[in-house]
C-alpha cells in the first residue's frame, strides 16, 4: 500500500503553504514545527516531507537545525526526507549528517550533472530526485525557472542512473487543493514503467552469458532438428521408429526450453539486483480523501507514496482530524 506523507514547508522558522510556489501567496499555519511533527507522530505518521523554502529560493540553508531537532526529539519515531536548496555534495552531506532520512535534490540534476551524480553514487538509498513539472517541462530553482528538457528524457536520464527514487510535483496543482491531475499522474507513471522496463531489456542484451546461452541452444536445436529430419526421411524408418523420434524430439525441446528459462531467470535475477525498480512519490493538488483513493487507485507497483500539505491544515483530510 502506498504512503501517505504528510508535508511540512519551512520559511522564516515558520510552517507555510504557498500557491504554485509563488512566495507572495504564502499562508503561515504555524510558528512551531515541531508541533506539527508531534501532531504527525500522534496520528500514526511516520515519514514526513520538510522543505527549506530559504534553500529552494536562494541556495542556501536557513532551516535545517529543525531536522536535527526533529530526529533528536522523536529518534526513529520519525522519518525525515529533507529538500529545498541541496546544490551540492557538500550540502547533501550537512543534511545527512543533520539525520535526515532522506535528501531531495532536483536543480543540480539539471544544472550539474557531475555533482548529481557524486551525490548519487554517495548515497544512493538516501536521495530522492525531485522532478519538478510544469505542464510537460521541468523546473528548478524552486520552480522559478524553466529548463528544455521534457518529462520522458528527464525520466529517462534518472532511471538510467539508478536514481531508486524519484518525487514528481505537478507545479499547476500544488497548494491550490483542485485536486490532482489523475491523467497527468498516470501518465507520469508510465513513463518510469516504461523507461525501467527499457533499460532491463537492453541490459538483457547486453549480458554475453545471456548471448552465449542463445546461440548454444540454438546450435543444439538445429543439430537436433537436422538427426529428427534423417530419420523423417530414411524410406525405411517404420511407424514405430518415427513415433519414438518424435517423442525424443519433443522431450528434447521441452529440456532446452527449461535450461533455457533458468540460465536466464538467474540472469535476470541479477539484473533486477543491480538494477533496482524506481518508485515514484507524487506531489501536487491534494485536497480530500477521495483524491488519495483515486491516485491509489492508479498502478502502484512504481508509486511509493503521495505527499499531502495544505488539505491537512485546511481540515480537509479525515486521517488528520
Amino acid at each position: 500500500m502506498p504512503l501517505v506523507i504528510p508535508a511540512i514547508d519551512i520559511f522564516g522558522g515558520k510552517v507555510v503553504r504557498l500557491v504554485r510556489g509563488d512566495f507572495s501567496q504564502q499562508t503561515v499555519y504555524s510558528d512551531n514545527p515541531l508541533e506539527i511533527v508531534r501532531f504527525f507522530v500522534s496520528k500514526g505518521f511516520k515519514r514526513i516531507h520538510i522543505v527549506d523554502l530559504e534553500g529552494a529560493k536562494g541556495g542556501e540553508f536557513s532551516n535545517l537545525g529543525i531536522v536535527k531537532e526533529i530526529k533528536d526529539k522523536f529518534k526513529d519515531n520519525v522519518v525525515v526526507q529533507f529538500g529545498g536548496g541541496i546544490r551540492s555534495y557538500e550540502l547533501a552531506k550537512m543534511a545527512i549528517d543533520a539525520c535526515a532520512d532522506f535528501i531531495v535534490v532536483g536543480t543540480i540534476f539539471v544544472k550539474k550533472p557531475q555533482e548529481f551524480e557524486k551525490i548519487l553514487n554517495e548515497f544512493r538509498e538516501k536521495l530522492i530526485l525531485s522532478l519538478d513539472i510544469n505542464i510537460d517541462k521541468v523546473v528548478i530553482h524552486g520552480w522559478q525557472s524553466d529548463v528544455d528538457l521534457s518529462v520522458e528524457e528527464a525520466f529517462g536520464k534518472a532511471v538510467k542512473m539508478g536514481v531508486r527514487r524519484i518525487m514528481s510535483t505537478d507545479v499547476t496543482r500544488d497548494g491550490t487543493l483542485l485536486g490532482p491531475d489523475i491523467s497527468h499522474a498516470k501518465n507520469i507513471l508510465e513513463i518510469l514503467k516504461e523507461k525501467y522496463v527499457e533499460l532491463i531489456l537492453s541490459k538483457v542484451s547486453e549480458f554475453p552469458e545471456i548471448q552465449s546461452i542463445m546461440e548454444e541452444i540454438r546450435s543444439v536445436i538445429i543439430e537436433d532438428a537436422n538427426e529428427f529430419m534423417n530419420v523423417f526421411k530414411n524410406p525405411f524408418t517404420s511407424n514405430y521408429e518415427l513415433r519414438k523420434s518424435i517423442e525424443e524430439h519433443d522431450k528434447r525441446l521441452s529440456e532446452y526450453k527449461s535450461m533455457v528459462l533458468s540460465k536466464l531467470e538467474e540472469k535476470m535475477s541479477d539484473i533486477f539486483k543491480q538494477y533496482v525498480k524506481p518508485q515514484l512519490i507524487l506531489s501536487g493538488g491534494i485536497s480530500s480523501d477521495s483524491d488519495i483513493d483515486e491516485v491509489f487507485k492508479l498502478d502502484n507497483s512504481f508509486l511509493e507514496g503521495v505527499i499531502v500539505g495544505k488539505a491537512i491544515y485546511e481540515g480537509r483530510l479525515s486521517m488528520f482530524k
